[in-house]
Formats: structure tokens, sequence, C-alpha cells
């Protein structure tokens, strides 16, 4: 076999082999550019899971956790990673068990979605409410191989449909305080009346002085009667939203005084307003009520603070110290009181909408948030502070 042959024989080996190597490179680099493609898709779909608000929960048929959104890590607080695998009745829910009557199990067993399942869950002093929706994935046998949990939180929905209707309420104890407090001032105009005529002719009447230092009491608590009543036309009447020039002084002089809690005249009030506190513009109306906010709760929280004392029979006397100042370009209003103060741990959370340190129906948790909110809209700022062991807001208003 001569040496040509031979040369023809390699040659035509290597083409073939260089042919085979051309035909797999050509379908790696094939199937490479169809997989781009299904790797966006795949990306993109990641996004949109990971986007959406609802928490979101594929489980498998073990009740293992298959695969969740970021939203579902986030209000369990932890990371996506660290769930999977983990049973879905104790990461979200917090139980030791199966759920009763658990939805997951009757949608793989009937293969049948359920939908807006109402659910709550507790963590510390807290309860939250839940929307939930289970829909199942079936395989190619069509046989239920995992469920999909949507998980809505609606507990700002429920406390907002709950503040409304605690509004209408209010609303219609307002419009009955106004209209007995319009009707009280006749009778107590009478008898101020009626004693005013006796202090003028006390020898017609046969009042001795004792009498007549008694009339006097009587003049001086129908005159304190009157003041209370018109106090509370002052603070139910609507008003339209208008910003004008204010003696701050004055409305808080004002306000403090038209306002009358249940045991507040066990509070003793120290008002000390600066001297030299010029006018602010604002609206009177929005300032008025978040005094009244800011002390009622000085109030509640002193109140508190006097039960304490004495189921331990021991004394205590509470005090609301009110006072104004100017400061650079802005008036300083302070509200401190000696009450039970406010634990540093929630102290972040104060400001916050619904948050509250009530039981239920005795607070909406709106009171601070909206008082937040108005000092904003004013261009000023309400912060907290804790000085010498006193609660103290404080509130800062531009001068203009």
């Amino acid at each position: 076999m001569g040496t040509g042959y031979l040369s023809y024989i390699f040659l035509t080996a290597f083409t073939i082999l260089c042919l085979i190597c051309v035909k797999k490179l050509w379908s790696f680099f094939k199937i490479r550019k169809d997989a781009v493609p299904v790797l966006n898709v795949k990306r993109q779909l990641e996004t949109v899971f990971d986007t959406i608000k609802d928490s979101i929960c594929i489980i498998d048929r073990d009740l293992k956790i298959a695969r969740v959104n970021q939203s579902y890590a986030k209000s369990v607080g932890k990371s996506i990673k660290s769930v999977l695998s983990e049973n879905c009745w104790s990461v979200f829910w917090n139980n030791k068990r199966v759920c009763e009557n658990c939805p997951v199990g009757e949608v793989f067993t009937r293969g049948e979605a359920v939908e807006n399942i109402d659910f709550t869950r507790n963590s510390g002093d807290e309860t939250s409410y839940y929307k939930v929706s289970i829909f199942p994935v079936v395989d190619s046998a069509g046989k239920v191989c995992r469920v999909i949990e949507c998980i809505r939180d609606v507990t700002s929905e429920k406390r907002v449909v709950e503040q409304l209707v605690r509004s209408e309420k209010l609303a219609s104890i307002g419009i009955m305080t106004a209209g007995v407090a319009h009707e009280m001032n006749n009778p107590l105009s009478g008898i101020s009346g009626t004693a005013l005529n006796m202090l003028k002719m006390p020898h017609k009447y046969g009042l001795n002085p004792k009498g007549v230092s008694r009339i006097e009491m009587i003049l001086e608590s129908s005159g304190k009667a009157t003041q209370i009543m018109k106090g509370l036309l002052h603070l139910s009447r609507k008003q339209d939203s208008v910003k004008v020039i204010v003696d701050l002084n004055a409305l808080v002089s004002r306000t403090v005084d038209d306002i009358h809690f249940p045991g507040a005249a066990e509070i003793e009030k120290k008002i000390e307003l600066g001297r030299w506190v010029p006018p602010v513009t604002c609206d009177p109306n929005q300032i008025e009520q978040v005094i009244v906010n800011i002390m009622t709760n000085a109030t509640q929280s002193i109140k508190e603070k006097i039960s304490l004392y004495e189921s331990e029979r021991r004394f205590f006397e509470g005090y609301i110290k009110i006072s104004t100042c100017r400061r650079g370009d802005n008036i300083l209003l302070s509200f401190a009181d000696n009450g039970m103060g406010i634990p540093s741990e929630i102290q972040p959370r104060i400001f916050d909408p619904f948050f509250t340190t009530r039981p239920a129906g005795q607070g909406t948790g709106l009171g601070l948030s909206i008082c937040n909110r108005i000092i904003e809209e004013h261009g000023g700022k309400l912060f907290f502070d804790e000085v010498d062991g006193l609660s103290v807001f404080s509130i800062t208003l531009p001068l203009q």
C-alpha cells in the first residue's frame, strides 16, 4: 500500500471527524440560542412572582413549601431559602400541627379552588386578618400535584371599616351632645338669673350672710356649667378649614379650658405660656384637634397611673404641663405628663396608623397619626421624647 493511499485514508477520516465535531458544535450553539429566550422568560416570571404584594406560597402534597415569593418571606421575617421544605402550617400560621379544617388538604382532595377564606394570625399582642385563596396545580395525569396559596393581608381594610363605623357613631354622639349643650343653656340661664336677683335683694328674700354665700356658690357653679356647655358647643361645631393668623397662646388656653374628661379634675394642669410668642398662620380647628388628642392621651396615661397607685395604697398626684415658647424661626408647643409613659420598644411605632396599646373598643390607633399629618401639613413637626421621667410631645410650627 503506497504512501499516497495512506494519506488519502487519513485525510478522509480527518474530514469525517471534523464534520462530526462541527455538527456537534452547531447543535450545542443552537440549543444555547434557543435557551436564551427561555431563561429570559423564566427570569421575567420570577420577577413578576416576587413583586406581587400578596403572599404566595406553592405547597406540595406533603404540605411542604416548594416556593414562596418575596412578600411571603417578608411577612414571616425569613429568607426564601430558609422556608423551603418547611411545613406551611408552622411557617406562616405559627401552628404546631396541621391547621384544623385545613383548606389546602381540601383542595388536594377535591381538586377545586377555594377563595376568600377568613383567617387570623396572632403575633404578640397584635392580631392580623387575612383573606386566603387556594388554587390546584394538576399534572399530565390530571392529578393535583401542588397547590398555590395566595394570602392577602386585609388588616388595614378591616380597621378602616371599623373606624368608619366608630366615626359614624361618634358623629351621632357629637350631634346629640351639641343638642344637649344647647338645651342646657336655658335652665342654666334661669338658675344664674334667679341667683343674681337674690343677691341684689338679699333682705327681700330673707338671706343672712351665710345664705348669701351659698347663693354666690350657686351662681359660680352655674357659671362654670355654662362655660362647659359653651366649650362643648365650640368643639362639636363643624367649621371650614381655613388658615388664618392665630394667637397660639390664646388658642391653647381656650382649648385646654374647654376640655373636660371624666376624672380630669384630679389632674393638675400647669400652663406656662411664653410672653414673646408671635402669632402663627394655621388652621385653628385642626390645631385644636391636635391639642385635644394629645391631652386625651396624657389624661388616660395619668389615670392609669393613679389607679395603679391606688391599688398599691399609695398616693400619686398627676399633672400635665403645657408650655409655649419661641425657638428660632419656630414656635414650640409642648405637652409633658407624669403618667405611665411609653415603653421604648414601641416608641418608634406610636405615629403609625391603627397602632394602639388600648384594649379593643377603647382606641382606634389613629389619634397620633392624624395629629402628625396635621402638623406636617402646617410645615411643622410632631415628636416624642422622655425628659426627666416625663412623657413629652412637642410641636414645632413655623413663623410665617
